[in-house]
């Protein structure tokens, strides 16, 4: 009588031969994806301390104000301020106190010296406040409250709302620097707004400001141009 013999032995190598395969493939495939993460996705540059503007900036098109912004009858801004002086020594006392939480800036109003910290997003700022009251550290905010009427209006926020964004980066201590080029070819790039609106020249002063920013900003940029973006929403807020 004929009878088919069966070799156990090699169906229990190939089940585990074929189970060896395909662990290194899961592992191929989670390793794979955690170095495409690291070195391919992210836009960093080579300079682990230099920072690419795109990785600021989350608006989906470009071109266009984001609907966060344009949807809004007014945008707020908030200046964390840390206090008001008239003597220089007073000043550059709370400018040290107020350098071990980020970059801070003083603007001068008569004969009297303000001192803030920086401008922020208003949910940001009341972080920021609250984070410094319960240190103990003396502030108040300054509120800017921007009307947002137009294209134009809805332009100009973008662009104090990214220039925001970079020079709070910059605050950070592991940050030294923040390329422009993204930053200026978006400026650049934004829909021609009706040359009739009424704060058409604030736009153009903005984007010329843009432009002229060096290819690289560092700390040693944030205090002129918070002070900048500091007289554009006191104009635009009046």
């Amino acid at each position: 009588m004929k009878y088919t013999r069966y070799d156990l032995k090699r169906g229990k190598d190939n089940k585990t031969f074929f189970t060896v395969i395909f662990l290194v493939l899961i592992l191929a495939f989670v390793f794979g994806t955690i170095i495409f993460k690291l070195f391919i996705k992210s836009p960093i540059s080579s300079n682990a301390n230099t920072t690419d503007v795109t990785q600021i900036s989350n608006s989906k098109d470009k071109s266009e104000p984001s609907n966060s912004m344009s949807n809004s009858q007014s945008t707020n801004f908030i200046a964390v301020q840390g206090g008001i002086y008239k003597s220089k020594e007073n000043a550059d006392a709370e400018k040290a106190l107020l350098s071990q939480y980020g970059t801070p800036f003083a603007v001068t109003d008569g004969d009297k010296v303000r001192m803030f910290l920086g401008i922020y997003a208003e949910e940001q700022g009341e972080r920021i406040i609250k984070s410094l009251t319960e240190q103990k550290v003396d502030n108040s905010k300054m509120l800017f409250s921007v009307n947002n009427k137009d294209l134009c209006d809805a332009e100009i926020l973008e662009i104090i709302n990214a220039n925001v964004q970079i020079l709070n980066k910059l605050a950070e201590k592991n940050v030294k620097a923040i390329q422009t080029e993204e930053l200026k070819k978006w400026c650049s790039a934004l829909k021609k707004v009706d040359k009739n609106s009424k704060n058409i020249s604030v736009l153009n002063d903005i984007k010329e400001h843009v432009n002229k920013l060096p290819k690289e900003l560092t700390k040693e940029n944030v205090e002129e141009n918070y002070i900048y973006i500091y007289g554009i929403l006191k104009k635009l807020s009046s």
